[in-house]
């Protein structure tokens, strides 16, 4: 991950961006382990509002692969479709715990 080209992009500082990347990880963290407990519970609902303010956030970083994961998890629990999400949820996992390991 480019820490320059995502504050170029938004038009911040690099240290502005450490900041917010900081706070992305200590809030998905915790959205993603209620977005599981969701997921084995099967509530598309909370899913889905996990899965949403995961998408929202990531995509405003510019974290393009977590927006996707998040969105493809986000579209199938608006439709109440919990079947195969888990494979999608781990996907996501692996590459945000890759996210931090870079941070």
């Amino acid at each position: 991950m480019n820490i320059n080209a995502i504050a170029d992009n938004l038009g911040l500082e690099v240290e502005d961006i450490k900041e917010l990347l900081d706070l992305y990880v200590k809030t998905t963290s915790a959205e993603l382990k209620e977005l599981k407990a969701a997921l084995a519970s099967n509530n598309a609902e909370k899913v889905h509002k996990n899965s949403h303010s995961i998408k929202g956030s990531s995509g405003n970083l510019g974290l393009t692969d977590l927006f996707e994961l998040a969105r493809k998890i986000d579209d199938r629990a608006r439709e109440n479709i919990l079947d195969g999400i888990e494979p999608i949820v781990n996907e996501f996992s692996k590459t945000f715990e890759k996210l931090v390991h870079e941070i």
